[in-house]
């Protein structure tokens, strides 16, 4: 299955070495697109490009002659006349989705003609493009996708295709400006294209030669799907990277993978755990704005415009790479990078002490460095004195009644906007998951410490019950409820028992069926809560001050009808009698 590249990476020349891609047309003859054809070819034949819709983004039609055409605002274009069959490549222009410059480079084989089909290049026709289009539905099968056509199928029409899609195309950006990063350290240069080839090839061949389905939910499966990409990517662009890297490339892969492999892995996480369970609209315009409403969207802003990865190899000293012996230390670094402070990306570019370059790493140290995040500080459970909040903690009592959490805010969190936030939780108890989503949460605040916090009227609420009691619901807030606690400087109650007063009054739970949700003595609950701008806006949460603060980890709740994806904590409370 593999396929191997040529010296110059060049897309072009690896859509048409690909095995079934064949010349524009349908057999003798010549068109002025030198594709060359005879026989009956259709009057004009129309093609999608997707990342998201990707705006003016320039088609390349690579076997007709590489005559050129330009997406519409919503990633449409015609093929050329006379030609009906060619090899794609798609570049520039704007991603509907993130509203920025699509940076990547979409790649799709010459597949034929059938009425009423739209050929696609997307992400994932990228991919089948690396290995050709034999391999299309070994790859669907990998990527969880069984049974779909990854060639003509629109991700945009299609909930898993999207979140595939996206995932993937942020995988291999991610790899690409690592290796860009890692040529310039060393002097050289690598072009977007010969980079992006690299990963994509890369990419396509670790998920193409998986042994199942790549759940890139599951950590482990994740991390070993970017360690392998990046070293296989580095070997792929060997011939174009400078000569000091090409004496012991395989130290160099291997180095490469520990430093760069944490935060494309961490990047990866957050979007895919943000986006959660994609919901269709009723059109591609109603299912962008429901993933932006989410907050999931903004991770994969937040991915699409990050040089991070670049900044942290590029500061590296290339003997450093090519020696065996810094793989432990590189890959602290890269650890310190994806998920902790700003201190212990200094402690870790500290301890390599020469290996890497001060003016460098300090754009990676200011990069990592959290400010005007929503912090959360101490917990109170069950009115209890407030306690530092971990992954696991205990109450007594026989039940929980009530989680409050000490709120402060450093910086300027939501910048010129309101105070708001959504906000979802969910526990397991008793063998039900109870999952809750509220569309608007105002907080206030007497300089930086919590005032006021409350769910105002007209907000949406919906909840989702599964487990021995099954019910599900979405409704508008009919009062003002306040979340306020007067514990610390200020709390922030978890509004599960607010919620079930309102699910009572519409009747749709009994006060026995809210009892048996309840958490109760003996036994432990295991919770998540995240919180995410609202309209889409990015607002960052965290632990901590000054260099020692640390960004929270991407979590994400959803009900079926709405999902928050955000910035979260998980924590098990055991209750005892």
């Amino acid at each position: 299955m593999k396929t191997k590249l040529s010296q110059s990476l060049a897309f072009g020349a690896i859509a048409c070495a690909a095995t079934m891609l064949v010349a524009c047309g349908g057999g003798g003859g010549s068109d002025s697109g030198g594709g060359g054809g005879t026989g009956p070819t259709p009057a004009s034949v129309s093609g999608k490009a997707v990342d998201f819709y990707l705006s003016g983004a320039t088609v390349t039609f690579l076997d007709c002659g590489n005559q050129t055409v330009t997406t519409n605002a919503s990633g449409d274009f015609t093929f050329p006349p006379n030609c009906s069959k060619s090899a794609l490549k798609v570049a520039g222009g704007t991603d509907i989705g993130t509203r920025l410059p699509f940076s990547g480079v979409l790649q799709s084989p010459a597949v034929d003609y059938k009425a009423g089909v739209t050929p696609v290049a997307s992400p994932l026709t990228t991919l089948v493009a690396q290995l050709g289009p034999a391999q299309a539905a070994v790859l669907a099968n990998k990527l969880g996708l069984g049974g779909k056509d990854l060639l003509n199928l629109d991700p945009m029409r299609d909930a898993g295709a999207l979140k595939a899609a996206v995932v993937v195309q942020q995988l291999v950006n991610q790899i690409s400006r690592s290796l860009a990063g890692l040529a310039a350290g060393a002097g050289g240069s690598l072009s977007a294209e010969a980079a992006a080839a690299a990963a994509a090839n890369a990419v396509a061949n670790v998920v193409g030669n998986a042994s199942g389905v790549v759940d890139f939910t599951d950590p482990a499966t994740l991390t070993a799907t970017v360690t392998a990409a990046v070293k296989a990517s580095v070997q792929n662009a060997k011939s174009s990277l400078p000569a000091s890297l090409q004496s012991n490339i395989g130290a160099v892969s291997d180095n490469l993978a520990a430093l760069a492999g944490p935060l494309i892995g961490a990047q990866v996480s957050a979007i895919n755990t943000a986006l959660g369970t994609i919901t269709l609209g009723a059109d591609p315009t109603a299912t962008l704005d429901a993933i932006t409403q989410s907050g999931g969207l903004s991770k994969v802003v937040a991915s699409e415009s990050s040089q991070l990865v670049n900044k942290l190899v590029s500061a590296i000293a290339p003997a450093a790479f090519g020696d065996a012996s810094m793989s432990t230390r590189l890959a602290a670094l890269g650890a310190a990078v994806a998920t902790g402070s700003a201190q212990d990306v200094l402690n870790a570019a500290n301890d390599l002490g020469g290996a890497v370059n001060g003016g460098l790493i300090s754009d990676v140290v200011a990069a990592v460095t959290l400010s005007d995040y929503v912090q959360l500080g101490n917990v109170s459970l069950n009115g209890g004195a407030p306690m530092p909040l971990a992954d696991n903690m205990s109450v007594s009592g026989g039940r929980l009644d009530d989680v409050a959490m000490i709120i402060t805010k450093q910086g300027a969190p939501f910048g010129s906007g309101a105070s708001e936030v959504r906000a979802g939780m969910r526990y397991a108890f008793n063998g039900n998951t109870v999952e809750v989503v509220i569309e608007r949460i105002v907080l206030g605040f007497t300089g930086n410490a919590l005032s006021s916090v409350s769910i105002p009227p007209g907000a949406g609420m919906s909840f989702r019950i599964t487990g021995s009691v099954n019910a599900s619901g979405a409704f508008s807030n009919g009062d003002n409820d306040s979340l306020f606690a007067n514990v610390g400087t200020g709390a922030m109650r978890l509004p599960f028992n607010t919620v079930f007063r309102k699910v009572q009054g519409t009747g749709l739970l009994t006060s026995a069926q809210i009892l048996a949700l309840t958490p109760s003595a003996n036994s432990t609950v295991n919770a998540t809560f995240a919180v995410a701008g609202t309209s889409g806006n990015d607002v960052k949460a965290g632990i901590g001050s000054g260099a020692q603060a640390v960004r929270l980890p991407t979590a994400s709740v959803g009900t079926g009808a709405k999902t928050v994806g955000g910035d979260g904590v998980k924590f098990a409370i055991a209750i005892q009698p």
